[in-house]
């Protein structure tokens, strides 16, 4: 880990948001790597590994004030093992569902990610991502920008953009007005734009 990148750590564990979206970016190929290699074959299909590693940047965020020790081992090990158990609680609650006649496939159009939806939406610099940044890292800077918003934000826009739910299953989900829906959605996407413009400007050109 670069000096810049210690700093980073140090500052996230500090409490800057922006810091900690900045440090995890790099991380996501690995992380995602991991979580594919681990989970079982039978699971496959049944559970996205970008919908775990979303989860896995949830409790990151929750837990990197906890963090006691800032330097390259200390932190990727923890990086490591929040993804560990994240990918154990996904395995074990699957399985409880599938015992359970819950069960439910999901997919994803080949080459996209979960995710995929909401970048399209998203513009920097008035352009889409995809246009003018390399993919991969557009799709880890909207992870770890999601990840960052709060509570309601995060989850309409996962429910509408990701789930692709409709206004009034979305509001049904969270037991919220269609109206309220449509605020949370615009305020949420207006949070998700700005943080992506921020980190825009350490994202690799296409």
């Amino acid at each position: 880990m670069s000096s810049v990148a210690e700093d980073l750590v140090r500052r996230a564990v500090a409490g800057e948001a922006g810091a900690l979206q900045r440090v995890l970016i790099p991380y996501q190929s690995r992380l995602l790597s991991r979580i594919r290699r681990k989970l079982p074959s039978q699971l496959v299909g049944a559970v996205g590994p970008e919908d775990i590693l979303q989860d896995v940047y949830i409790d990151v965020f929750r837990g990197i004030g906890g963090l006691e020790q800032t330097g390259e081992r200390a932190f990727l090990r923890w990086l490591i093992q929040v993804t560990d158990h994240r990918l154990v609680d996904t395995i074990r609650t699957h399985q409880a569902a599938k015992r359970g006649g819950g069960w439910q496939a999901v997919t994803h159009a080949p080459g996209n990610s979960s995710i995929a939806p909401l970048i399209d939406i998203i513009h920097v610099d008035s352009q889409t991502p995809s246009q003018v940044f390399a993919r991969d890292e557009v799709e880890a800077a909207v992870m770890v920008a999601l990840a960052g918003l709060k509570e309601d934000y995060r989850e309409v826009l996962r429910l509408r953009f990701i789930e692709g739910l409709s206004v009034a299953d979305t509001a049904s989900r969270m037991n919220r007005t269609e109206w309220s829906v449509h605020k949370l959605c615009s305020r949420g996407l207006e949070q998700l734009r700005k943080t992506m413009g921020e980190l825009s400007r350490y994202l690799t050109k296409a």
